[in-house]
């Protein structure tokens, strides 16, 4: 009786163990999914604000001023704007890199950089 009683303590750890374990590994699949959701939004936020600056770039240089574009208020805030998602962009590939070099994260780090850019 005592050694069904130590074989059930064994498999009831075992379970635990491996419950825990891939309960990490879902968390960490889902931060890893969420931030890459975030960096394709933020590079297509990049990508929108790269071409209104080039729209206004072109619409200075149409109105003969472009030499106004280091002035203009509109360029200027566009210029913010994308300094400011490249950081955030720097900042959440860190966070990516982080949770890929975590411990057992490298059976799953094939599946999560499928089709996207680092």
């Amino acid at each position: 009786m005592a050694g069904e009683t130590g074989f059930w303590s064994r498999v009831s750890e075992e379970v635990r163990s491996v419950s825990d374990r891939t309960r990490a590994s879902a968390r960490r699949a889902v931060q890893i999914g969420v931030l890459r959701v975030d960096l394709v939004s933020l590079r297509r936020d990049r990508s929108r604000a790269l071409s209104n600056l080039g729209a206004r770039a072109l619409a200075l240089w149409d109105a003969g001023t472009a030499h106004a574009m280091e002035s203009d208020a509109e360029a200027l805030r566009l210029r913010a704007w994308i300094a400011s998602i490249d950081e955030i962009v720097r900042v959440k590939r860190a966070e990516l890199e982080r949770l890929r070099a975590e411990p057992g994260a490298a059976n799953e780090q094939d599946e999560t950089t499928a089709g996207v850019e680092p």
